[in-house]
């Protein structure tokens, strides 16, 4: 046999020879892997990884902002003192803990937060703060809204003379010094009815309002009744009610309250009329002979804001009781009628005779007592009861878990004239420190009631204070 190569020899190498030399095909995609990071470039996660990064970073966002929120949340603690609830008697030495303006625990012993602002109240009383059931100049003289002087005098002086809520126009707000934070508590308090006892056609037409509303309830009624087996029961019009009768159907429907002027026995007789025969509530504004029909005021369920000291003269043309009388208060309360006391000047004022104005809501409650009202039941005029007249009762009036923190601490009792208020908390933050402000620090610096005035202070007439 020769060296010479066979045709199957060729081929075999033709195939050898071409696998050898042949370039190499791409790698599939089930060859690749990522190469290994270098020290210069950061390592990048795998789908799980960054899965398990992103729900890690989500539950640290959540811990942040709980973190967050409990560091943002504001609280004030009232320690000690004698604490006036109004409704719940007085409670020695307790601590007041408030959480952004509300009335979180009271008890002798508190767990209070690191960054809560504390207010040593024990050498005084506490009370909540004065409600005035009318106001003046307190806001400006119109509705408190966002243009309202929260750095006046009027309310510097309000605040010191323990007002810390007010009606003002138709809208019960609180003298937030400084902010206008949280100032509205309550919008459309009333509604105003004119029901003169000197005009019957105004009064007839009236109760023409009442009796087409009442009427158009009625209907109303008997549509919610049809509709039940018939379909296409078609219900009352009420595209004309709109003003005064949009006012009827609110009362008529206990939405809300109306007010009427009334000081004459004649005139809360005609209130009382109106509120028997339709049902509505009513709050008199005067009721200076109330106490000559307190039984008929109670049958019919008015209310009445009075002032004490408010002189009516008699009238000897008539043959039954009349005029003012310093017990109408008392004689009212008796009744069961719900009363609030202000003064006879519902402004701020810094002139005429002291505590003729709304600076001066306590002393006006004081004559309430020497009208035969008790202490406990005086305080009720000018916080709880005048509350609830103005539908606030649910968050200021009283100090109560739950409510506003607003308090004012006193060097003494509240209905005494020489008292003065230390400290007004509006919403858990302090709007008035004596000792801060320039109106009265110079009066018992020290707070002591006990205590004559410094003798720079005190009337030359009177001699030397001993």
């Amino acid at each position: 046999m020769g060296s010479r190569l066979t045709p199957t020899m060729v081929r075999l190498t033709t195939i050898l020879l071409t696998l050898l030399f042949a370039p190499q095909a791409p790698f599939a995609a089930a060859d690749i892997r990522r190469p290994s990071p270098s020290a210069d470039e950061p390592p990048v996660d795998t789908p799980e990884e960054e899965s398990a990064e992103k729900a890690g970073d989500k539950e640290d966002s959540k811990k942040d902002e709980k973190k967050k929120k409990v560091e943002e949340d504001r609280y004030f603690a009232l320690h000690g003192g004698s604490v006036h609830t109004v409704t719940g008697g007085v409670l020695q030495g307790m601590t007041i803990l408030a959480k952004n303006g509300k009335i979180v625990e009271i008890n002798r012993e508190v767990d209070i937060p690191e960054k809560a602002e504390v207010l040593d109240a024990r050498k005084y009383h506490v009370y909540p703060g004065l409600v005035a059931a009318a106001s003046g100049s307190i806001f400006g003289g119109g509705e408190p809204d966002d243009t309202t002087n929260v750095y006046s005098l009027e309310m510097s002086l309000g605040l010191a003379g323990g007002i810390t809520t007010a009606l003002a126009g138709n809208t019960a707000a609180k003298l937030t010094y400084g902010s206008v934070d949280d100032m509205i508590v309550r919008r459309n308090v009333f509604k105003t009815l004119r029901y003169a006892t000197s005009s019957p056609n105004e009064r007839r037409k009236l109760r023409e309002k009442f009796d087409k509303v009442r009427q158009y309830l009625r209907d109303l009624e008997d549509f919610e009744e049809k509709k039940k087996t018939d379909p296409d029961a078609e219900p009352p019009k009420k595209d004309w009610i709109k003003g005064e009768f949009k006012t009827c159907l609110d009362l008529l429907q206990h939405k809300a309250k109306a007010k009427m002027d009334a000081l004459t026995a004649q005139q809360i007789l005609g209130a009382c009329e109106l509120a028997e025969t339709y049902g509505i509530d009513i709050v008199v504004i005067g009721a200076v002979e109330g106490w000559t029909v307190p039984s008929r005021m109670a049958r019919a369920g008015l209310s009445a804001v009075v002032t004490p000291r408010r002189r009516w003269p008699e009238d000897d043309t008539l043959n039954r009781p009349t005029g003012s009388s310093i017990e109408s208060p008392a004689t009212l309360y008796r009744a069961g009628v719900p009363i609030a006391v202000v003064p006879q000047t519902s402004a701020i004022t810094t002139w005429g005779l002291a505590g003729r104005d709304l600076m001066h809501l306590n002393m006006e409650a004081a004559f309430a007592v020497r009208g035969g009202l008790t202490d406990e039941e005086a305080i009720r005029t000018i916080t709880i009861d005048a509350a609830r007249l103005l539908g606030i009762d649910h968050r200021v009036g009283s100090i109560e878990l739950g409510k506003d923190a607003d308090f004012i601490v006193t060097d003494g009792d509240l209905l005494h004239y020489m008292t003065l208020v230390q400290w007004s908390v509006v919403n858990g933050r302090i709007v008035y420190d004596k000792q801060k402000d320039t109106l009265f620090d110079h009066i018992r610096p020290d707070g002591d009631l006990n205590a004559p005035p410094p003798n720079d202070y005190w009337p030359r007439s009177l001699g030397a204070a001993k």
